[in-house]
């Protein structure tokens, strides 16, 4: 509650009344680096199930590109999982490739979860799958 009769507001204590204390003024705390699982590194990339793909692919992009806007849960969940279902022992090996050759970007552009999204794949895991089988 603000106290109108401070100095700040032009009136002074009275003999009656001490002036108000100082208020103290702490900048909010800023939230810090979003801890991910990091149950990928157990597994080659070739068996990791939708979870550690996705586990992975979020912390790189945290790594990479810095703090990305929050997707809902249910959302991020189902992009993975039907990444995983779509290239199945690939879907990894491609995770990888995007983070660790292209340093997180693809085509001029950094790789985020919607690179990971059926409308994506002519573009980006086709190609990158297609590279990964002339090695």
């Amino acid at each position: 509650m603000l106290d109108f009769s401070s100095p700040a507001y032009g009136k002074a204590a009275t003999p009656g009344r001490p002036a108000p204390a100082p208020a103290i003024i702490r900048p909010a705390a800023a939230p810090g680096p979003v801890a991910m699982a990091a149950t990928d590194l157990l597994d080659a990339p070739m068996d990791w199930t939708w979870e550690q793909l996705r586990d992975y692919v979020m912390r790189s992009i945290a790594e990479r590109h810095g703090p990305q806007p929050r997707y809902e849960t249910a959302k991020v969940n189902s992009i993975f999982k039907s990444f995983a279902a779509r290239w199945g022992n690939q879907a990894g090996p491609i995770a990888r490739f995007a983070f660790e050759q292209q340093d997180g970007f693809w085509r001029s552009a950094p790789v985020d979860i919607r690179r990971f999204t059926k409308g994506n794949d002519e573009y980006f895991a086709g190609p990158i799958s297609e590279r990964l089988a002339d090695v």
